[in-house]
């Protein structure tokens, strides 16, 4: 019994892990990526999910920057 316990037990670790996000996945959700780096700063976790949240961060946003024209 304890065999198939063990045996198991790694299927059921690597369920439960959160999906992971790129970075401009969360570059174009700023409002979950500022939470999600205060629940990283909380935690001290050390996650791909975090890391990848603290490099969306560092970027600025440009959405709204103007498209330059050479005429």
């Amino acid at each position: 019994m304890k065999k198939y316990l063990l045996f198991a037990l790694p299927f059921f670790v690597v369920g439960c892990s959160e999906e992971v996000k790129s970075v401009d996945w969360w570059g174009q959700h700023l409002t979950e990526a500022k939470q999600k780096q205060a629940e990283c700063e909380k935690s001290g976790s050390d996650s791909q999910n975090c890391k990848n949240v603290k490099q969306a961060l560092l970027i600025p946003p440009h959405n709204d920057a103007p498209v330059p024209t050479f005429d």
